[in-house]
């Protein structure tokens, strides 16, 4: 059973027996972070202690924040900023038109995001039988049933392997823009997002977080009027901290937080669509160098000693 809440329920005490719903208002945008330590309302699932989000800034004397001439590679766009929101709750306890389950490639209920079947009802885990499983990296969608949301998108994330960083760094980008497709082919317009890269997949979780963020913003870069929300998800203290200090990185809100990204973003933030270039790749596309084709002998002319007597007999 869903409860909205109204901005007296951040003194309220939470029930096992009842979920809360929470609508786009009653959460700070990420462009409003500045100004989040006055505000008044809820901004996080009542059951979630530490309501509100500091600035996650570092300080200025962490690092030079000097450009030094260098073009940011994600400069502040206010209009993708004030789409971008960061909540520590369940994603399903949202009224938002779109939530995301993680799941495996059988889009069974017990690989699912935890308590999300429970808070759908029986019909939700029906439907994913019909669709014929999920491959890694891709994405289906599914009615919402008993959730606040409309839709719900089921993604696959990737297995992770040192010696295959870099593909399940794409495979992980992959499934975020793949729901972000989806919630656009749809006709939707606001997602709300857990993480996609789970501890049982041995993702390690700062660098999942990195991909993650930095493919919103790339999709948003060329998509921002057809999406009117995007909720990054956090139900871990470690997870929250995590996106507080990546977020300004790659959703710079004034000019001072895009000179310190400068000194902070990693070397590789992929390409137009936040996807890593594999070297592999860039070598197969190159032309293959000349080959030295060694040329064949020649026939002299006369016949060997040894032909020529062969012929004088035949002849005789």
């Amino acid at each position: 059973m869903y409860r909205t809440v109204d901005t007296s329920a951040a003194t309220t005490t939470t029930t096992e027996s009842v979920d809360y719903v929470v609508n786009l208002d009653q959460i700070p945008r990420w462009s409003d972070a500045e100004h989040r330590s006055s505000l008044e309302f809820v901004n996080e699932d009542p059951s979630f202690s530490n309501s509100y989000f500091p600035d996650p800034l570092t300080s200025p004397t962490d690092g030079d924040g000097g450009s030094n001439g260098v073009v940011s590679r994600f400069p502040v766009d206010h209009e993708i900023n004030s789409k971008i929101y960061l909540w520590r709750g369940n994603p399903w306890n949202l009224e938002v038109d779109a939530v995301v389950n993680s799941t495996n490639e059988n889009l069974d209920e017990a690989h699912s995001s935890p308590g999300l079947h429970a808070a759908a009802g029986p019909g939700l885990s029906e439907e994913c039988g019909t669709l014929g499983g999920c491959r890694t990296g891709m994405a289906k969608v599914t009615n919402a049933y008993d959730l606040p949301a409309r839709k719900v998108i089921h993604t696959v994330g990737p297995k992770y392997a040192v010696k295959y960083h870099t593909a399940a760094e794409n495979a992980l980008s992959h499934c975020y823009r793949s729901c972000l497709e989806l919630l656009i082919e749809n006709g939707l317009q606001s997602i709300a997002m857990g993480c996609i890269y789970t501890e049982a997949k041995n993702y390690p979780r700062e660098p999942a977080a990195h991909v993650a963020i930095r493919t919103v913003r790339r999709f948003l870069e060329k998509q921002k009027d057809k999406i009117k929300a995007v909720v990054f998800c956090t139900t871990s203290s470690i997870d929250t901290e995590i996106y507080k200090r990546l977020l300004p990185l790659y959703f710079p809100r004034d000019k001072h937080e895009e000179e310190v990204a400068l000194s902070k973003l990693p070397a590789d933030v992929g390409d137009e669509n936040g996807e890593t270039i594999i070297d592999e790749r860039k070598i197969r596309i190159k032309p293959l160098p000349k080959k030295n084709v060694p040329k064949p002998p020649q026939v002299p002319d006369d016949p060997p000693v040894s032909d020529v007597r062969l012929t004088r007999r035949l002849v005789e």
